[in-house]
């Protein structure tokens, strides 16, 4: 039995679940605290990362235990090579693959990453306590006013950890529309992302697309409809849990307020994510330095740059 130690928000979480359905291998789910991790410790640190994080799975049949999600596709591929392949095809197909794999991560889920969450903190910043603490000093934090309080605050620290208020400055929004217009290009007509089979590229660009599919800009950009119909199929065939609780959380947000859309940006920028060719970027930064102090003010201007609340696309907004 294989365990998989998730956030069960994360895509890069899903990458893994629904690779794990794909291959048709049994195993089971395990939530962790995303604070104190406990649940990982009792592993040993794999050595090619400076902390414990998710997705992590321990698989009893071998005893290994895999962190980080495009480690853990090449752990299973190779160690179940009768289950149907990830990584399909011969050793150039199957490099490939690998390459996108990491391009991909690199390349959307670290900005997809950043753009879902800020849409949560502008739209609906009370789930992140339902997220991330609902179960602390029993449930506390689920009480009306305390969640509003501890939801700005846990925005703040998300912010601080993932630049979600640089965002603007560093022109993500465009750069990664630019990109994905690229990439929706080159895929049309095309069957899979890589060769003549299904791989882990699909899948994995598939779970990476999921927190852009609540934000505007994306969303209902009419050149990424392509790869927003890609997304749905292969997610209603490998995952079929349907919405995650931040996608439905903001759905019932719109019911009572305009959808927070952005001032659409004639300007040229370049995704700022580099891999080292074997894992993807890591774009975390520290949270408790000096610049916390400035998180206030990031927070509640920065992030809300070039935002606005509308209830449909304009010719200056989407």
């Amino acid at each position: 039995m294989i365990t998989l130690y998730e956030l069960h928000w994360s895509h890069f979480c899903e990458k893994i679940r629904m690779s794990l359905n794909y291959m048709g291998l049994p195993w089971q789910m395990v939530g962790i605290d995303a604070f104190k991790k406990a649940e990982l410790r009792q592993h040993p640190l794999p050595p090619h990362l400076k902390g414990y994080t998710v997705p992590a799975i321990h698989d009893a049949n071998t005893n290994h235990f895999v962190m980080d999600s495009t480690p853990i596709l090449r752990y299973l591929a190779a160690q179940y090579p009768q289950a149907p392949q990830l990584f399909p095809g011969d050793q150039a197909n199957r490099d490939a693959i690998d390459a996108q794999i990491i391009e991909f991560d690199t390349m959307i889920g670290l900005p997809a990453r950043r753009f879902g969450y800020t849409q949560v903190i502008l739209e609906c910043p009370s789930l992140l306590p339902e997220l991330f603490i609902s179960e602390r000093a029993g449930g506390l934090f689920n009480a009306p006013l305390l969640r509003s309080v501890a939801g700005h605050f846990l925005g703040m620290m998300l912010s601080k950890r993932f630049d979600f208020h640089r965002s603007e400055t560093l022109g993500l929004y465009e750069a990664l529309e630019q990109y994905l217009i690229r990439l929706a290009d080159k895929l049309e007509g095309q069957e899979f992302v890589v060769g003549s089979e299904f791989s882990a590229a699909d899948l994995t660009l598939a779970s990476h697309l999921r927190p852009i599919t609540v934000v505007p800009f994306f969303a209902e950009h009419p050149r990424l409809q392509g790869l927003f119909k890609r997304h749905r199929e292969i997610v209603a065939r490998w995952n079929g849990e349907g919405d995650f609780k931040y996608q439905s959380a903001i759905l019932k947000a719109r019911q009572r307020k305009a959808p927070v859309r952005r001032r659409l940006r004639d300007i040229a920028a370049a995704l700022p994510f580099n891999s080292n060719g074997t894992l993807a970027a890591n774009d975390q930064k520290t949270v408790w330095d000096w610049g916390m102090l400035a998180m206030p003010f990031h927070y509640w201007i920065s992030l809300r740059r070039c935002k606005v609340r509308q209830m449909v696309a304009s010719a200056g907004v989407r």
